[in-house]
Protein backbone atom coordinates (compact mmCIF):
# COMPACT_ATOMS: atom_id res chain seq x y z
CA UNK A 1 0.00 0.00 0.00
CA UNK A 2 1.36 3.05 -1.04
CA UNK A 3 2.15 5.86 1.87
CA UNK A 4 -0.93 8.56 1.84
CA UNK A 5 -0.19 11.36 -0.41
CA UNK A 6 1.89 9.05 -2.72
CA UNK A 7 0.52 8.16 -5.91
CA UNK A 8 1.50 5.38 -8.76
CA UNK A 9 2.62 7.37 -11.79
CA UNK A 10 0.80 6.58 -15.06
CA UNK A 11 2.00 8.35 -18.81
CA UNK A 12 0.29 10.67 -20.00
CA UNK A 13 -0.14 11.70 -23.74
CA UNK A 14 1.53 14.76 -24.65
CA UNK A 15 -0.20 18.05 -24.51
CA UNK A 16 -0.27 18.97 -28.20
CA UNK A 17 -0.59 16.08 -30.98
CA UNK A 18 1.83 16.05 -34.05
CA UNK A 19 -0.23 17.51 -37.26
CA UNK A 20 0.02 13.84 -38.53
CA UNK A 21 -0.95 10.84 -36.45
CA UNK A 22 0.89 7.53 -37.17
CA UNK A 23 -0.70 4.97 -35.23
CA UNK A 24 2.54 2.86 -35.83
CA UNK A 25 4.64 5.62 -33.67
CA UNK A 26 2.16 5.12 -30.38
CA UNK A 27 3.17 2.62 -27.65
CA UNK A 28 -0.08 1.78 -26.02
CA UNK A 29 0.48 -0.29 -22.59
CA UNK A 30 -2.37 -2.04 -20.98
CA UNK A 31 -2.15 -1.74 -17.18
CA UNK A 32 -4.09 -3.05 -14.43
CA UNK A 33 -7.12 -0.26 -13.21
CA UNK A 34 -5.82 -1.07 -9.77
CA UNK A 35 -2.83 0.87 -11.04
CA UNK A 36 -3.93 3.79 -12.10
CA UNK A 37 -3.77 6.81 -9.68
CA UNK A 38 -3.02 10.12 -10.96
CA UNK A 39 -3.72 13.53 -9.17
CA UNK A 40 -6.52 14.68 -7.01
CA UNK A 41 -8.35 17.72 -8.39
CA UNK A 42 -11.31 19.62 -6.85
CA UNK A 43 -13.58 22.10 -7.80
CA UNK A 44 -14.86 24.25 -5.60
CA UNK A 45 -17.39 27.12 -6.01
CA UNK A 46 -20.41 28.69 -4.73
CA UNK A 47 -21.50 32.20 -3.68
CA UNK A 48 -18.84 35.01 -3.18
CA UNK A 49 -18.03 36.20 0.10
CA UNK A 50 -19.16 32.38 2.10
CA UNK A 51 -15.49 31.50 2.98
CA UNK A 52 -14.53 28.92 -0.28
CA UNK A 53 -11.09 30.65 -0.16
CA UNK A 54 -10.66 30.17 3.95
CA UNK A 55 -11.99 26.47 3.50
CA UNK A 56 -9.16 25.49 0.96
CA UNK A 57 -6.36 27.20 2.72
CA UNK A 58 -7.49 24.76 5.50
CA UNK A 59 -5.27 22.09 3.72
CA UNK A 60 -2.58 23.52 4.77
CA UNK A 61 -2.85 21.56 8.31
CA UNK A 62 -1.28 18.79 6.66
CA UNK A 63 -0.43 19.73 2.84
CA UNK A 64 1.92 21.99 1.59
CA UNK A 65 -0.52 24.24 -0.05
CA UNK A 66 -0.18 27.43 -2.61
CA UNK A 67 -2.50 30.19 -3.87
CA UNK A 68 -1.84 31.21 -7.35
CA UNK A 69 -4.50 33.96 -6.72
CA UNK A 70 -5.86 37.09 -8.47
CA UNK A 71 -7.86 37.69 -5.29
CA UNK A 72 -7.31 40.33 -2.40
CA UNK A 73 -9.75 37.62 -0.66
CA UNK A 74 -7.26 35.53 0.00
CA UNK A 75 -6.46 37.56 3.46
CA UNK A 76 -9.46 35.72 4.93
CA UNK A 77 -7.75 32.52 5.05
CA UNK A 78 -4.59 34.08 6.29
CA UNK A 79 -6.64 35.81 9.37
CA UNK A 80 -7.99 32.12 9.87
CA UNK A 81 -4.34 31.00 10.41
CA UNK A 82 -3.88 29.08 7.25
CA UNK A 83 0.07 28.53 6.65
CA UNK A 84 -0.10 28.05 2.64
CA UNK A 85 1.84 30.11 0.62
CA UNK A 86 0.27 32.47 -2.13
CA UNK A 87 1.71 33.45 -5.89
CA UNK A 88 0.17 36.64 -6.72
CA UNK A 89 -1.41 36.90 -10.40
CA UNK A 90 -2.94 40.60 -10.81
CA UNK A 91 -2.85 39.75 -14.70
CA UNK A 92 -2.52 36.71 -16.91
CA UNK A 93 0.98 36.85 -17.58
CA UNK A 94 1.32 36.53 -14.03
CA UNK A 95 -1.27 33.56 -14.08
CA UNK A 96 1.12 31.53 -16.44
CA UNK A 97 4.13 32.34 -14.98
CA UNK A 98 2.46 31.02 -11.70
CA UNK A 99 1.22 27.82 -13.00
CA UNK A 100 5.02 27.20 -14.62
CA UNK A 101 6.61 27.90 -11.15
CA UNK A 102 4.11 25.56 -10.04
CA UNK A 103 4.78 22.53 -12.54
CA UNK A 104 8.68 22.93 -11.78
CA UNK A 105 8.69 23.32 -7.91
CA UNK A 106 5.63 21.59 -6.60
CA UNK A 107 5.77 17.60 -6.02
CA UNK A 108 3.04 15.11 -6.35
CA UNK A 109 2.15 15.25 -2.50
CA UNK A 110 1.48 19.48 -2.92
CA UNK A 111 -1.67 21.22 -3.21
CA UNK A 112 -2.19 23.96 -5.97
CA UNK A 113 -4.84 26.56 -4.94
CA UNK A 114 -6.42 28.56 -8.02
CA UNK A 115 -8.25 31.32 -6.72
CA UNK A 116 -10.18 32.35 -8.76
CA UNK A 117 -10.61 30.71 -12.13
CA UNK A 118 -13.80 32.96 -12.73
CA UNK A 119 -11.46 36.16 -12.35
CA UNK A 120 -9.06 34.01 -14.14
CA UNK A 121 -11.20 33.57 -17.29
CA UNK A 122 -11.28 37.75 -17.09
CA UNK A 123 -7.54 38.52 -17.42
CA UNK A 124 -7.31 35.75 -20.24
CA UNK A 125 -9.45 37.83 -22.13
CA UNK A 126 -8.23 41.20 -21.08
CA UNK A 127 -4.64 40.18 -22.24
CA UNK A 128 -6.02 38.60 -25.57
CA UNK A 129 -7.49 42.25 -26.03
CA UNK A 130 -4.26 43.77 -25.35
CA UNK A 131 -2.23 41.75 -27.79
CA UNK A 132 -4.32 42.77 -30.55
CA UNK A 133 -4.40 46.32 -29.24
CA UNK A 134 -0.80 46.21 -29.92
CA UNK A 135 -1.12 45.30 -33.33
CA UNK A 136 -3.65 47.02 -34.24
CA UNK A 137 -4.47 50.77 -32.33
CA UNK A 138 -8.10 50.74 -33.85
CA UNK A 139 -9.06 47.85 -31.73
CA UNK A 140 -10.86 48.35 -28.57
CA UNK A 141 -9.26 47.29 -25.21
CA UNK A 142 -12.60 45.93 -24.21
CA UNK A 143 -14.98 44.84 -26.74
CA UNK A 144 -13.62 41.52 -28.35
CA UNK A 145 -14.54 40.53 -31.28
CA UNK A 146 -16.44 37.45 -32.48
CA UNK A 147 -13.72 35.71 -34.33
CA UNK A 148 -11.72 36.63 -30.24
CA UNK A 149 -14.31 34.61 -28.39
CA UNK A 150 -13.52 31.21 -30.02
CA UNK A 151 -9.93 31.85 -29.08
CA UNK A 152 -11.00 32.58 -25.66
CA UNK A 153 -13.41 29.92 -24.88
CA UNK A 154 -10.78 27.11 -26.31
CA UNK A 155 -7.45 29.14 -24.90
CA UNK A 156 -9.37 28.86 -21.43
CA UNK A 157 -10.54 25.17 -21.55
CA UNK A 158 -6.43 24.12 -22.65
CA UNK A 159 -5.44 26.02 -19.81
CA UNK A 160 -7.71 24.15 -17.67
CA UNK A 161 -6.77 20.87 -18.85
CA UNK A 162 -3.11 21.69 -18.15
CA UNK A 163 -4.35 22.12 -14.70
CA UNK A 164 -5.86 18.46 -14.49
CA UNK A 165 -3.03 17.19 -15.97
CA UNK A 166 -0.41 18.51 -13.37
CA UNK A 167 1.70 16.08 -11.43
CA UNK A 168 0.34 18.25 -8.08
CA UNK A 169 -3.20 18.48 -6.48
CA UNK A 170 -5.35 21.43 -7.28
CA UNK A 171 -8.27 23.00 -6.03
CA UNK A 172 -9.89 25.00 -8.41
CA UNK A 173 -12.34 27.83 -6.86
CA UNK A 174 -14.53 29.89 -8.81
CA UNK A 175 -17.96 31.82 -7.75
CA UNK A 176 -22.05 30.15 -8.82
CA UNK A 177 -23.87 31.17 -11.21
CA UNK A 178 -27.88 30.45 -12.54
CA UNK A 179 -28.89 29.66 -15.86
CA UNK A 180 -31.73 27.32 -17.14
CA UNK A 181 -31.01 24.13 -18.83
CA UNK A 182 -33.01 23.24 -22.12
CA UNK A 183 -36.03 22.36 -20.91
CA UNK A 184 -36.20 25.40 -18.44
CA UNK A 185 -35.03 24.12 -15.45
CA UNK A 186 -32.56 26.12 -13.08
CA UNK A 187 -29.21 25.30 -12.48
CA UNK A 188 -26.43 26.29 -10.60
CA UNK A 189 -23.33 25.78 -11.78
CA UNK A 190 -19.62 27.07 -11.78
CA UNK A 191 -19.48 30.90 -12.98
CA UNK A 192 -17.50 29.84 -15.81
CA UNK A 193 -18.84 31.89 -18.98
CA UNK A 194 -19.10 30.97 -22.22
CA UNK A 195 -21.33 29.62 -25.44
CA UNK A 196 -24.25 28.92 -22.45
CA UNK A 197 -23.15 26.80 -19.74
CA UNK A 198 -20.81 24.67 -22.58
CA UNK A 199 -17.59 25.80 -21.24
CA UNK A 200 -18.32 25.78 -17.63
CA UNK A 201 -19.72 22.37 -18.31
CA UNK A 202 -16.38 20.90 -20.04
CA UNK A 203 -14.55 22.41 -17.47
CA UNK A 204 -16.51 20.75 -14.20
CA UNK A 205 -16.57 17.10 -16.37
CA UNK A 206 -12.54 16.92 -16.03
CA UNK A 207 -12.49 17.70 -11.91
CA UNK A 208 -12.51 14.57 -9.58
CA UNK A 209 -14.61 16.02 -6.91
CA UNK A 210 -17.28 18.99 -7.43
CA UNK A 211 -17.91 20.58 -4.43
CA UNK A 212 -21.03 23.60 -4.00
CA UNK A 213 -20.23 25.36 -0.69
CA UNK A 214 -22.21 27.80 1.07
CA UNK A 215 -23.79 28.69 4.36
CA UNK A 216 -26.55 27.03 5.47
CA UNK A 217 -30.09 28.97 6.72
CA UNK A 218 -29.72 29.99 10.40
CA UNK A 219 -33.16 29.71 11.66
CA UNK A 220 -31.95 32.89 14.07
CA UNK A 221 -29.62 35.09 14.40
CA UNK A 222 -27.95 33.99 17.57
CA UNK A 223 -27.49 30.28 16.04
CA UNK A 224 -23.85 29.74 15.05
CA UNK A 225 -23.35 29.75 10.45
CA UNK A 226 -22.59 26.21 9.40
CA UNK A 227 -21.83 25.72 6.06
CA UNK A 228 -22.40 22.59 3.89
CA UNK A 229 -20.17 21.50 0.86
CA UNK A 230 -22.61 19.40 -1.40
CA UNK A 231 -20.44 16.64 -2.66
CA UNK A 232 -23.30 14.70 -4.51
CA UNK A 233 -26.07 16.29 -7.16
CA UNK A 234 -28.79 18.48 -5.29
CA UNK A 235 -31.02 20.07 -7.41
CA UNK A 236 -30.18 22.93 -8.75
CA UNK A 237 -26.99 22.76 -7.46
CA UNK A 238 -24.44 20.71 -9.69
CA UNK A 239 -21.92 18.71 -7.56
CA UNK A 240 -20.07 15.13 -7.82
CA UNK A 241 -17.78 13.11 -5.67
CA UNK A 242 -15.72 10.35 -8.14
CA UNK A 243 -14.33 8.67 -5.24
CA UNK A 244 -17.53 8.16 -3.35
CA UNK A 245 -15.57 9.74 -0.08
CA UNK A 246 -17.85 12.50 1.22
CA UNK A 247 -21.19 11.28 1.21
CA UNK A 248 -23.84 13.62 0.18
CA UNK A 249 -22.60 16.74 2.22
CA UNK A 250 -20.27 17.73 4.89
CA UNK A 251 -20.77 20.50 7.21
CA UNK A 252 -17.99 22.64 8.23
CA UNK A 253 -19.05 24.50 11.68
CA UNK A 254 -17.96 27.99 12.67
CA UNK A 255 -14.67 28.43 13.47
CA UNK A 256 -13.59 25.32 11.82
CA UNK A 257 -10.35 26.44 9.29
CA UNK A 258 -9.21 23.24 9.03
CA UNK A 259 -11.99 21.01 7.09
CA UNK A 260 -10.30 20.86 3.94
CA UNK A 261 -7.17 19.26 5.19
CA UNK A 262 -10.03 16.37 6.63
CA UNK A 263 -12.02 16.30 3.35
CA UNK A 264 -8.18 15.78 1.60
CA UNK A 265 -7.67 12.56 4.26
CA UNK A 266 -11.00 10.72 3.46
CA UNK A 267 -10.30 11.03 -0.22
CA UNK A 268 -6.96 9.46 0.22
CA UNK A 269 -8.36 6.95 2.86
CA UNK A 270 -10.82 6.33 -0.30
CA UNK A 271 -8.19 5.33 -2.16
CA UNK A 272 -5.99 3.42 0.36
CA UNK A 273 -9.34 1.22 0.50
CA UNK A 274 -9.17 0.96 -3.28
CA UNK A 275 -5.60 -0.73 -3.03
CA UNK A 276 -6.15 -2.84 0.00
CA UNK A 277 -8.65 -4.30 -2.36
Amino acid sequence: MPPRGARRTSAKSAREAPATIREADVEIEIEDLSDFDESINILLYGPAGHGKTVLAGGAARDYRTVFLSTETGVVAAKRAGSKAQVMRAPDWEHVVAGLNKADNELSPEDWLVVDSGTKMQVLYIRWILRMINEQNAMRDLDIPAIQDHQKWQNGFKRFCDRIIDAHYNTIFITTAMMTENENGDDLVIPHLTGKGYTISDYVSSQFSVALYYAVTEQKSRTENRIRRALAQPFPPYFAKDRYNALGRWQDVEEGDYTAMSDFIGMIYDSLDNSYAS
